[in-house]
Formats: structure tokens, sequence, C-alpha cells
């Protein structure tokens, strides 16, 4: 983040508690279709507009970071995908080890915001679809352009890398459920490891790569306990 007046700054931090609140607020119309049992046209209207409401949120998100830091869409190469595949698989191990702790000493065997995602799974089968689909799809996007790309490019200073690490991990682990401490440290580890990936590399499109990769396995191994 360059030098900015304090009035420029001060719409940035609007800006970006905006782009968290639609973070939360996009999940409402699936979890009105879970809690109301939706079914015909009621049913159809509420997909679209979670679907929609996705795609708004994500474009509103673009612009925000486009407005602080004008950048193309960049080609992802082959180092990318080691990069991101590198990334993944220490932060398995951060989270292997973390849930063991949260195991061993609050005897949860998972994460208060992947109980929550279960049990609207389970709900409803046009919830299971409609999930399933942005989980993997949507949600990378919309998370990484605000709790990556807005915030480290208009509200951290650029040379303050550890600072945008830490604040974009517990930012981001605040957006997430958690039961406990050891359960609030495993989505913040993945928002630093995310983080990181975007200082190191200056492309937005590998931190989205390597939240699709997490997303979409752990999608897999949400609907495959519910088969």
């Amino acid at each position: 983040m360059n030098s900015v007046s304090i009035m420029t700054y001060f719409k940035r931090i609007l800006t970006m508690i905006a782009l968290v609140i639609s973070v939360l607020v996009v999940q409402i119309p699936v979890e009105i279709i879970a809690s109301s049992n939706a079914k015909g046209l009621s049913l159809i209207a509420l997909g679209l507009l979670y679907i929609g409401g996705f795609v708004f949120f994500i474009w509103l998100a673009y612009l925000a970071n486009q407005r602080i830091f004008k950048k193309s869409l960049q080609k992802l190469t082959k180092n990318d995908f080691k990069l991101a595949g590198k990334a993944l698989l220490l932060f398995y191990v951060v989270e292997i080890c973390l849930s063991t702790l949260n195991l061993l000493i609050y005897k949860e065997s998972g994460t208060e915001n992947n109980k929550e995602i279960l049990s609207l799974l389970q709900s409803n089968p046009s919830v299971l679809v409609l999930m399933s689909i942005t989980m993997v799809l949507f949600s990378p996007i919309l998370e990484e352009l605000v709790f990556r790309g807005f915030l480290i490019k208009g509200l951290v200073p650029h040379n303050k890398p550890f600072i945008a690490m830490v604040a974009s991990g517990v930012l981001f682990s605040l957006g997430h459920a958690s039961s406990n401490v050891i359960s609030f440290m495993i989505y913040a580890a993945l928002g630093m490891i995310l983080a990181y990936l975007y200082l190191k590399t200056d492309k937005i499109e590998i931190p989205i790569l390597l939240h699709f990769l997490n997303n979409l396995i752990a999608t897999i191994i949400m609907v495959a306990t519910l088969v």
C-alpha cells in the first residue's frame, strides 16, 4: 500500500467492512432454503438469488481491488501450480497438528465451521448442490479478493509483510465459526499461508487456486460422508 490520505484510508476501511459483510450475507439465501425447506418457485428464486449474490459481490470486490491496484488477470504457470501444491501440503501438516491438539485439549474432532456446513449440506438436497458449487468455485474467488487482495493492497503498509499475513489470517478466521482458540488458529493458519502466497508472487490467482483446491477436497470429503 502506497502512502494515502487519512480520508482515503478511512474510505478503504469502510469498503473493507462492506466487503466482509458481503462475504457473510451472501450465504443468507441458502440458509433460508435450509430452514424453510423451500420448494418450487421459492426454491428457484432463492437459488438464483444465492448464485447471483455471489456473482454480484465478486464483481464488486474485483472493482474495489481495481480501484487501488489496477492489474489484469494473469495466467497460471506450471511453477504456480507447484507452489500452490506445496502450500496445500504445508497447510495440511499444520491442520493435522492443530486438529490433534484440538482433540486432545477440547475433545473436538472438527471445527465449528465444518459442523455448521455439514448441518446445512444434509438439511436439503438443493442446499447440498448449491453449496457444493459455491464452496468450490465462488467462495475462493470472493474471499481471496477480500481477505488477501483488498486487505493487503489497500490497508496494510507494503513494507510490512508479517503484519499483512497476521492481519489477513486473523480477519479470515473471524469470518469462520470457531468454538475455541485452536480451531480459530486453523483458519488463521490457512489465511496466513494464502497471504504469503499473494505477497510472494503478487498474483491473486495463486491463493485463489490454493483456496479452490482446499475447498474442493474438503467438499468431496463432506459430501462423501453424507452419501
